[in-house]
């Protein structure tokens, strides 16, 4: 995709989407859609109670009824389906920034093990040069166990 294309689609110039994900219906959409339901509903209870008209009026108007049927049912999946829609992106927002804050910690605590088992390797790594005896047990019988972990689980 070009600059331009990804420009356009971050504008939101030449989408398809009447609406983002997630926003309910509102102005001449939602008329719209209140509008053929109402009239399919009409055209049903008009059929209900007009069980007597002739079989050429009958055929007709489930020619008409079929044909409204499908818009109306896509109408009422508009309504219905915006509804749950705003429901799955709060959802997934609320994952998302908890997912985010769960990172951050991590990277952070990441840093500060870096940071510390710097401190480490540097405070207790082994002068050269230095003839100084090592007064305690521990250092006398091998390296630091402190400075030892540091170096494994922070090579180089």
């Amino acid at each position: 995709m070009s600059e331009t294309e990804n420009a356009a689609v971050e504008a939101g110039v030449g989408t398809t989407d009447a609406a983002p994900a997630g926003t309910p219906l509102v102005g001449t959409a939602l008329v719209v859609a209140v509008t053929v339901v109402t009239l399919w509903l009409g055209l049903l209870a008009w059929l209900a109670f007009h069980t007597d008209a002739s079989e050429v009026t009958w055929s007709r108007l489930l020619v008409v009824l079929g044909s409204v049927e499908a818009v109306a049912f896509a109408a009422i999946g508009a309504l219905f389906g915006t509804t749950v829609q705003r429901q799955r992106v709060a959802d997934l927002a609320a994952r998302t920034e908890a997912a985010e804050s769960r990172a951050n910690a991590n990277e952070t605590a990441a840093l500060n093990g870096h940071r510390l088992a710097a401190a480490v390797q540097a405070s207790r790594a082994p002068s050269s040069g230095s003839d100084t005896e090592q007064l305690s047990a521990e250092h006398r019988s091998g390296q630091d166990p402190l400075l030892e972990l540091a170096n494994r689980l922070f090579p180089g």
